[in-house]
């Protein structure tokens, strides 16, 4: 188990009766929360135009491994920066398994936009299937297309592109969910993953994340004041296989309820329910 500690946290301003009284130590995290997201955005500002630049050069030749082991280091290191800003607090089980995972689809809850940071900088061989508008922002496109990463927003699309890439033995890394995760555990789940498994036979290795509070989830803007450390604990969960007979829409389901008998919404957090906590 990788473990990442950072600091107790503190909010930026305490309410009195009659007033709002700033707090010092909340300013602070304030300043290293915007500190870490503005080194993420600014070295994807000047790593993706050269990205972007390799790519026109090197045409075909280029394998999207590069790619994909650049945007792991890269994520990998500005995790390091984030923890030790104290901005994040890091455990995973597994990350052996992860790192050696071939020909896998990766499938993992949604709750906050860094989740795909956070698996990838675990995962140096990993296509993601992300949304379309995210490609096309200026600090992740460049290097997205080098790694040769897909979108999520054409099904067809996703199902043809995710089987060519399972079949050469690549790993993909989805949210099933389709997006990030709403005000409860677990979005319904898409089915396109469950295709390119009944499709191509691939295991299905199940992604557990929890995180405490509401960082970074559908409807927290990316500068709005977060309690610091960010906790989240990412956890491997069961692999699962299409059963004789069972379509996509089937498999999805099975997977669907696996993910929400496992994880639960307490009105801030999504964690492991009790009952598993053991395992």
């Amino acid at each position: 188990m990788s473990t990442v500690r950072a600091h107790s946290p503190s909010p930026i301003y305490v309410r009195g009766r009659r007033r709002v009284f700033f707090s010092v130590r909340g300013i602070w995290d304030y300043v290293r929360q915007v500190t870490a997201i503005l080194l993420f955005i600014g070295t994807g500002i000047v790593v993706c135009p050269a990205c972007a630049l390799l790519r026109w050069i090197a045409g075909k030749s280029l394998r999207p491994s590069t790619g994909q082991h650049l945007i792991h280091w890269l994520f990998r290191n500005w995790l390091k920066v984030a923890a030790a800003l104290g901005t994040v607090d890091i455990q995973i089980d597994g990350e052996e398994k992860l790192r050696n995972l071939r020909g896998t689809i990766i499938a993992a809850n949604h709750p906050s936009e860094l989740d795909a940071i956070y698996l990838l900088s675990f995962i140096p061989d990993a296509i993601c299937v992300m949304r379309a508008s995210l490609m096309q922002r200026s600090y992740l496109g460049g290097a997205a297309r080098l790694a040769g990463y897909i979108t999520n927003d054409q099904g067809p699309t996703l199902v043809r592109e995710g089987i060519e890439k399972i079949r050469a033995g690549e790993n993909l890394l989805i949210f099933p969910e389709g997006t990030r995760t709403r005000a409860h555990a677990l979005n319904p789940f898409k089915h396109g993953f469950a295709l390119i498994a009944a499709k191509t036979g691939a295991p299905i290795q199940t992604v557990l994340i929890e995180q405490e509070g509401r960082y970074l989830s559908k409807q927290f803007p990316i500068f709005s004041p977060a309690r610091l450390p960010v906790k989240v604990r990412i956890t491997l969960g069961e692999v699962f296989t299409r059963r004789e007979g069972e379509n996509a829409p089937a498999l999805a389901g099975r997977m669907e309820d696996y993910f929400r008998s496992n994880l639960e919404y307490t009105g801030e957090s999504i964690l492991r329910r009790k009952k598993d906590a053991s395992h």
